[in-house]
């Protein structure tokens, strides 16, 4: 399925179900994730406006740079 293509009831229905996976069997419901309910749980976060707005924007192509708190020690 195409995320493009998806109305928002599917969108929330698909979200709902990777939350539900993950919330009754925590991190093992992680791995039973499919990629269109992660795709999904990520734009209803998105969508949301909970997140601040990137800092920048890439150029069509270009690889984004992820931004974590580890060190280089994975600590």
């Amino acid at each position: 399925m195409d995320a493009e293509s998806w109305s928002t009831e599917e969108m929330m229905r698909l979200a709902a179900s990777g939350v539900a996976k993950v919330d009754r069997l925590g991190p093992r419901g992680t791995t039973l994730c499919s990629m269109d309910e992660i795709a999904a749980m990520a734009a209803v976060v998105a969508l949301s406006g909970l997140l601040p707005a990137p800092e920048q924007t890439q150029e069509p192509g270009e690889a984004p740079i992820f931004r974590t708190r580890r060190t280089a020690h994975g600590t």
